[in-house]
């Protein structure tokens, strides 16, 4: 969505964006304690949420991650109730690295909205980002109660486990997804690193092989296929995989770094 229309001079454009951005840090300045203080309580604010959205968006694409910030907060404040609304905010200030903030959004409105699922995982995962396994899972938990055939939330207790270093536990839940869903390649990727983990590379290879072709697999997952070719002494197909950057000192680092993993 367009922030502004287009203007025919760029010098009058960039004007009028800079005047909204300064109108728009004013707002924030008036209202980012106390929208952050007291997320329970939406306050009236010059800006509607949609309006503080556009400004979010445009100071995000500026790289103004504090004036996104406060307008991400007060959005999510300003309408308690559109849970869609505080998962996009929280997710964005995860993004920024503000997850206290991201934390207290989605606790105040699980506070109102108790075991909705959607907000359950968005904080099981800003606990998953932000080094708390245990409690992410506890989460997740309570998502695959309600619904046990969730795949998400499965392969997010699974990355858990695997932080954790519950790996049999974590591949157990990827073939479970996998069965399900067998070309699903970002999971086929968290099961082939975990069993690399387990310093099982044979078996890892094995599994990321089959979508080295796909035209849907991203791109860190032939990354991780090129590192586990170099493990496996398939030197060529690893720099095949891995690019011209990787020199043949790099891709035997790499071979001995996996090749050392502990083998279980």
């Amino acid at each position: 969505m367009r922030l502004l229309p287009r203007l025919g001079c760029p010098c009058r454009r960039d004007r009028s964006v800079a005047v909204l951005f300064a109108l728009a840090r004013g707002v924030a300045a008036c209202c980012a304690l106390t929208a952050c203080a007291n997320l329970t309580s939406p306050q009236q604010h010059t800006l509607t949420a949609d309006a503080r959205l556009q400004v979010a968006e445009a100071a995000d694409a500026s790289g103004d991650s504090e004036l996104a910030s406060s307008m991400y907060i007060q959005a999510a404040v300003s309408e308690p109730s559109n849970i869609a609304l505080q998962m996009r905010c929280a997710d964005a200030l995860a993004r920024y690295g503000k997850l206290a903030q991201a934390r207290q959004i989605l606790t105040e409105r699980l506070r109102s909205n108790p075991g909705q699922p959607d907000l359950t995982r968005a904080l099981a995962l800003i606990d998953l980002i932000g080094g708390r396994p245990e409690q992410a899972i506890a989460g997740l938990d309570q998502v695959l109660a309600a619904n046990p055939a969730d795949l998400n939330a499965l392969v997010d207790k699974a990355v858990a486990l695997d932080l954790l270093g519950q790996h049999t536990a974590a591949q157990a839940i990827y073939t479970q997804v996998l069965a399900t869903t067998p070309d699903d390649a970002a999971t086929r990727n968290d099961l082939a690193m975990s069993q690399m983990l387990e310093g099982r590379t044979g078996e890892a290879l094995q599994t990321l092989a089959p979508m080295q072709n796909a035209d849907t697999s991203p791109q860190r997952l032939k990354v991780n296929l090129g590192i586990l070719y170099a493990a496996t002494g398939d030197h060529d197909r690893s720099r095949q995989l891995l690019g011209d950057h990787a020199s043949d000192s790099n891709v035997e680092a790499i071979a001995r770094a996996v090749a050392s993993s502990p083998q279980n």
